[in-house]
Order: structure tokens, then sequence, then C-alpha cells
């Protein structure tokens, strides 16, 4: 049967079956492909003479395009999977006779009649070939027990064990409300001067970095765009101007990037976590030169903090995975878990990796957070999991280079869950911090009914606070609802005392609502919702919330970093950052 055909049989079938544009766009992706001319290897020119991109590009800027380790060729391989920016993509081919160009620069339609566009790989006279994500649903590296010997068709077979879990899991899907709050919180906008184009991820830093007094914002370099950071210096009244004298020893890919003053000379440096590269520290001077003592190679990372790991009053950096790794890179053989530390040696000059997690455990994400959670004076970590049923999260401290996991799967930190962002600080205890984060859950569908009622939500998100507090630990549920896009709603999680009354609050995003939202914490584990004016979430995608004073009044202000939307052309990329300042708290109307 020809693409086409297939395509055309695969769209009937999902809308009869009342089928999502998601699910449609996932079975496009699957679709067989046209037959190829026999090729004898990747550089043999195809069918329709040697293939050409749509403008000139020097190889510097066709590597940025890419996104890939090695380059495809001109005769790519329609099987071969390609880490793009942190996705999978295929590269298939279609006949252009049977395309759409569109508006957009770089795009097409590669069959007219679909309603997808496609970012175009290459092109000649005969054919198209485009960039096709692998879409698949979430699914678990390892079968659940109760999935793994289902039959086609019917309800799930399950022993008594299996429907005593999922009866004593059903619990955790059922939304949870927060009362809301007798006020609000005002916000006003204050990005003069910050960047309204690029594509911006994963995680910015807000530090002094030029010693006037004011706080300023360090931006990792754009993805897929400028490969240098960037540094906006602010003049503490909210307006921000680009430090365009910076001078940087190196090129950076996108990813993480933190503030401390690593070689305690009064003058802060920069740490930076590179996607599918590794960490590297950079010295600076406080005039806005930095010079590279640090490159860790082979350690995929787009998240990382800045954390005296050993007490020895030196600040180390710590570095969480990304998760899956492309092919050929291999932590294992190098030695490296998916969660390590650099130790500051030399005062700055030199830095031994050490590894957190153990071997194996599989600890993952862009998101990680440092608390002290069992009462020593060592920090411990809370990081995320994208392995569906990974509940390797928390490590606790033995010592000053010893940690070992908190171990999860029960009550504490459940399975049938992805872990995202996540924060920690004394929401309970004023010796301990709690652990706050953020989860999706999924039902085991095909379950009897008879056996096991179905829960209220199907598909669950939520935030959850794990406290330490009396050396006891324990999870409280704060949040939860339900909804098809539940799965990737908590992407942005943070805390500060927004409100002035002594007791920390959290900040967190709901891209399925596409809203920010602060629950307002009473010191003693409680929240309640505040009112919020100005504060605007836009529908970009974005991995982070930071958290700072940036005009010295006292009050936690929110900067927000935020990618481009998906489909927008390399030229005309709508990635932006944003300044929100907090000017305090309003009484709700009618309310006491």
């Amino acid at each position: 049967m020809s693409l086409r055909k297939s395509l055309g049989c695969v769209l009937s079938i999902l809308v009869l079956a009342g089928a999502s544009a998601y699910e449609v766009r996932a079975q496009a992706a699957k679709a067989p492909a046209p037959a190829a001319p026999a090729a004898t290897n990747g550089s043999e020119v195809p069918d329709g003479g040697m293939p050409r991109y749509i403008r000139p590009e020097t190889p510097e800027q066709r590597r940025d395009r890419l996104g890939t380790q090695e380059d495809p060729g001109i005769n790519p391989d329609p099987d071969t999977v390609w880490f793009r920016f942190g996705r999978k993509f295929k590269i298939e081919r279609f006949e252009r006779k049977g395309a759409k160009y569109v508006d957009q620069p770089g795009y097409v339609r590669p069959l007219a009649f679909m309603n997808f566009t496609e970012e175009i790989y290459q092109e000649n006279d005969k054919y198209v070939w485009v960039w096709m994500e692998e879409i698949e649903p979430p699914a678990a590296e390892e079968p659940d027990p109760a999935e793994s010997d289902a039959p086609k068709g019917g309800y799930l077979k399950l022993d008594a064990k299996q429907i005593e879990y999922l009866d004593s899991i059903r619990k955790e899907f059922a939304p949870i409300d927060v009362p809301k709050a007798p006020v609000s919180l005002r916000f006003e906008k204050a990005s003069e001067g910050l960047p309204v184009d690029g594509s911006w991820r994963n995680s910015l830093a807000v530090a002094d970095m030029n010693g006037d007094g004011h706080m300023d914002i360090i931006l990792p370099p754009e993805r897929a765009g400028r490969i240098i950071p960037a540094i906006f210096l602010g003049d503490g009244k909210g307006k921000w101007k680009f430090w365009s004298t910076t001078k940087w020893p190196a090129r950076l890919n996108y990813g993480a990037v933190v503030a401390a003053d690593f070689d305690k000379d009064k003058n802060m440096d920069l740490a930076f976590g590179v996607h599918l590269s590794g960490v590297v520290v950079l010295l600076g001077d406080g005039k806005g030169s930095f010079r590279e003592v640090n490159r860790v190679v082979n350690y995929p990372t787009r998240r990382i903090l800045a954390r005296d790991v050993d007490a020895d009053g030196w600040m180390d950096v710590v570095a969480i995975s990304e998760g899956p790794l492309a092919r050929g890179t291999n932590l294992k053989a190098l030695g490296f878990s998916n969660l390590r530390a650099y130790m500051n040696r030399e005062k700055g000059q030199k830095w031994e990796g050490v590894n957190i997690a153990d071997m194996g455990q599989r600890v993952s994400g862009d998101w990680l957070a440092a608390g002290e959670f069992n009462g020593d004076q060592y920090p411990d970590f809370v990081g995320s999991n994208v392995y569906f049923n990974g509940v390797d999260t928390i490590y606790l401290s033995k010592g000053p280079k010893e940690y070992e996991r908190f171990a999860g799967g029960g009550e504490l930190i459940p399975f049938r869950s992805y872990y995202w962002a996540t924060t920690a600080g004394r929401f309970t205890s004023r010796d301990r911090d709690d652990a706050i984060v953020s989860f999706s859950r999924r039902w085991v569908s095909r379950v009897d009914p008879k056996m096991v009622p179905a829960p209220p939500l199907e598909n669950a998100a939520g935030i959850d606070r794990i406290s330490w507090a009396g050396g006891t630990p324990k999870r409280t549920p704060i949040v939860r609802w339900g909804g098809p896009n539940a799965a990737t709603a908590i992407t942005g999680l943070n805390q500060g005392d927004f409100d002035g009354d002594g007791n920390l609050d959290i900040i967190y995003t709901n891209r399925q609502a596409l809203t920010f939202n602060i629950l307002l914490g009473d010191g003693k584990g409680g929240f309640r919702s505040a009112g919020l004016e100005g504060l605007e979430l836009a529908p970009h995608r974005h991995y982070d919330i930071r958290v700072a004073d940036v005009n010295d009044d006292k009050r936690p202000d929110v900067v927000m970093m935020y990618e481009a939307e998906s489909g927008t052309s390399f030229s005309r990329k709508n990635g932006k950052i944003e300044v929100f300042l907090n000017r305090g708290t309003a009484k709700v109307a009618g309310k006491s």
C-alpha cells in the first residue's frame, strides 16, 4: 500500500474512533515510508539529483540546525532514530508533487491533504525529506506485572495481590482542591530590555555579576541559536541592558546555568549544565571576562545546582542526567551515575567527580533541588524522573561524599508515576526542609470495575510534600487534578515568601490550564490558594520558575524563560524572557 493510501486509511479510522489530533499526528509519523532507490551508502546521490537545503548554510550553521551528533548525509536511512534537542526523530522522504509548501521558510506539509506541517531536512527536484518526530504515549521501561500477561482485548487477569495493590492506590487518583485565601498577590511586568525572540531553555540564574549591587539575569545559550551565554544587567528598578562587552572562552549548547563565587575572589562565577555534553565551569573577573577551568564531557545534563556538598566552605556543583541518551553514550562505562557532584578543589581550579546515586539507579530529567532533609550538615537531593515507575528520586547524605537512596515505590514515592519539577524548603520545621515534588500518574487500563472500581481520575497531576520533621518521613498531598493533558502539566515549581508573613509559599505553573498558581503556606504544612493579578503564563514551553528579589524591595519576584513555540521557523523563533515584580498583597473583596 502506498504512503498516501496508508495515511488516508489511518486518518479515516482515527476520525471514526474520535481520535485526537495528537493521535492522528502520532499514527501518521509511524506510517510506512515509500520505497527508496537502492543505495550502497548514505553518500550516494538519490533519484532526483543532489539534495539541498532551502538556503545556503555554512557547516557550523548546518550543525546548529540539525542538532544531531552525526550528520545524516544526503541519503539518510529512514529507519535511523536521530536525537535532536532532546527528542527522537526519523527522516522520512516524500514526493514533492504531493507536498504543499507553507509560508514558514523551512517547513512543508509533506502530504497536502494531511493537516500537519514538518521541518524540512533537505530537498531535491523530486523529493523532500522531513523530520518526523517519534511520538509515543508515555510507557513503562519495563511492563507492569499486572499488564505483562494481559490478553488481547478484555479485562486484565489479576491475582489477589494485584487487586489489593490497585485498590490501595485508588486514592492517588482522586482530586484535591486547595482552599482559597482572602488575599490576592499583585505583580507588575518589568521586562524592558530582555529578549523577545529566540528559544531559551532550561534554567537561568540571577546574581549580581558586575558588583553594582543590582541583580542581573544570566541566560544559557539559546537552543539552536546563539552558542554563547548572555547576561542582562539590572538597574534595580526592573529595567535590563544586554552586557555587550562580555568575553566568553568557549561555545556551549543550551541547558542550565548557576552563579556562585567558586574561587572566593568576591566576583561571581558561572557553571553550565550543557545538553548532550557535560558540565563547564567559568571563573569571572567581575568585569565581564570569563575563563574556563573545568569541562566534564560525556555527561549529558540540563539541570545543575551550586551547593557545598562536603561542607568544606567551598561551593560545589551537582548535576542530574537528562535521561535516555543518544547512541554511543554509556555513562556506566565511564563510571558516571545519573546523579553526580563535582567537588571544588584548589579554589575552583580543579574539580573532583563523585557519584551521588548508585550505578543503574534511574534518577533523571530536567529538575533537581537540594535541602536538609535528614538533619545532618550535608545537603540532600530530590530529582525528577522521566522513566515511568521511576521512584529513585531522593538521596540522603551519610557523610561528606556518601549517599543512600531513599526507598520509593510505596506510600512515600508511589509507583505508576512520572516525577517532574521539584523544590525544597522549610515549610513545617525550623531545622529541616521538606521536599515539594510534582508528578503525573496513570491508572491501569482494562481493569474489571467489579474487581477494582475505576477511580475518579484516569490521569492525575499534582504536588506532594514529603517531610522529615520529627525524624519519620511522611508524604502529604497538597493538590491534585486530572485531565487528558495532565501528564506534563507541571514544569515549573519553586518557593518563596510571597505574602511576607514569614512562611514559605509554593509557586507552580499548570501548562494544562496555562496558569501560574501560588499556594500560601501557614508554616505548619497547610496551604491556601492566593488570587493573582498581573502574573500571566505564556503558552510557550518552559522548564523552570526562577524566584529572586530583583529590585531589592525584600519581596520575591518571578523570572521566566520560554522556549520558542512549536512550529516557529529558525529565523522567527518567539521565545522570550519575562520578569514580574511582586507588588504585595491586596484583600479580596467580600473575604475576611
